[in-house]
């Protein structure tokens, strides 16, 4: 018996615009999840779950809204009936689709959705393309304005690049003018289809730090309610709020199912990579046997040791290891060939910049807002236990 907290549905493999740093590659691809798929979904996975579970279901990889509304109409009605009270429905979008119909299945179907926006228009239009080479943001920023003109309020993902870095005022700016409050910053990474990366070569750790400490700090003053996934998951955690572990490292924590109905589970970006030892990360199909048969699966087995290593070796090495969990597998194998690793650039620039960005900002207002903080070597003390709130900028 499985019981996933997320599980990663990808009705098709095709994205309608071609950025420069995408990791998928097979967004040529314009294959559909199939009905047959979509029934042994429902029979294998969403009727098997507890009643007491609450898996996010999110609609991703390529881009969602390349499949016809008409197969959502399907799929919500095959899905929704067998599953758990609590699931929730998320699709993450670039937005260029999105018109008053998507709208309309979005509020039917209680879906959230985030959008994919590089934040001010000159970084986003360098890198997130049409297919003919057009520029995308106002197409993702009419997009926007459309679902909060309907009460929908987007979360955004924004990928940082080096040379944004300079500019949080402008990314600050950019997120207040247009009445987002809720991101996440992901760096330009190596993994899968993407080989380069313009991280790579120089630790802009700190550099990224900075940045993050400024937009914080803005929105601090100004009382900006800007939420930060990244930041605010670590002063939560700290906080003594109850979190989920980190899915990427627990078998079946994380279900991946691809349109072809190919399984696969930690790290999302595993059906990405190359990876013959263990199976491409494919342990199975859904159409085909159980998952049951896939945990026995040798190339499941290898990769669950494998990781489990890895998960040790942070553990041993690193001190941000209480609000990471054992970072992400999909980097360690991308960065350094080897899931057994421990620290990654990735990690350096996702989770630990933001601890120390946090912990940057209560340095800064420790005179007059009166918390004591001290640095993960010597532990956490502070107010934070009292005011959890405090961190929802």
């Amino acid at each position: 018996m499985i019981e996933p907290r997320l599980i990663i549905l990808q009705p098709t493999p095709y994205c309608n615009i071609n950025c420069s740093y995408c990791y998928l590659g097979h967004r040529d691809d314009k294959r559909l999840m199939t009905r047959e798929v979509l029934e042994a979904l429902r029979e294998k996975v969403f009727r098997r779950l507890s009643p007491r579970s609450a898996p996010i279901v999110v609609w991703h990889a390529g881009e969602p809204t390349a499949a016809p509304i008409e197969w959502y109409e399907h799929a919500y009605g095959r899905l929704r009936d067998v599953a758990p009270s609590q699931t929730s429905f998320a699709i993450q979008s670039n937005g260029i689709a999105i018109d008053n119909r998507w709208i309309e299945l979005f509020r039917r179907t209680n879906t959230n959705v985030s959008l994919s926006v590089d934040g001010p228009q000159r970084f986003h239009d360098a890198r997130r393309r049409t297919r003919n080479d057009k520029p995308t943001w106002h197409l993702a920023i009419g997009a926007l304005k459309r679902l909060q003109e309907a009460g929908f309020d987007p979360s955004v993902i924004t990928v940082l690049h080096t040379d944004g870095l300079h500019y949080p005022e402008d990314y600050y700016a950019f997120y207040r003018e247009h009445r987002i409050t809720q991101i996440s910053f992901s760096v330009d990474e190596l993994e899968g289809a993407n080989k380069s990366s313009s991280f790579a070569g120089r630790d802009f750790k700190p550099a990224l730090t900075d940045f993050l400490v400024a937009i914080l700090e803005r929105a601090y003053c100004d009382g900006y309610p800007l939420h930060i996934r990244e930041v605010e998951r670590i002063a939560q955690r700290l906080a003594g709020i109850e979190l989920s572990d980190n899915e990427q490292v627990e078998p079946w924590a994380a279900l991946v199912v691809a349109a072809d109905g190919s399984v696969s589970t930690f790290s999302p970006e595993f059906m990405e990579m190359e990876a013959p030892a263990y199976d491409n990360f494919v342990f199975g199909n859904i159409l085909e046997g159980s998952f049951e048969e896939f945990t026995e699966r040798p190339a499941f087995l290898s990769a669950s040791r494998d990781i489990a290593d890895g998960i040790e070796a942070c553990k041993k090495s690193c001190r941000y290891f209480l609000v990471c969990g054992g970072g992400s597998p999909v980097n360690k194998l991308s960065e350094k060939r080897d899931m057994k690793a421990s620290e990654t650039d990735f990690c350096r620039l996702t989770t630990q910049a933001s601890a120390d960005a946090l912990f940057g900002l209560l340095s800064r207002r420790t005179r007059t807002d009166g918390f004591r903080v001290r640095t993960f070597e010597g532990g956490w003390n502070g107010n934070v236990h009292r005011h959890p709130a405090a961190f929802r900028f």
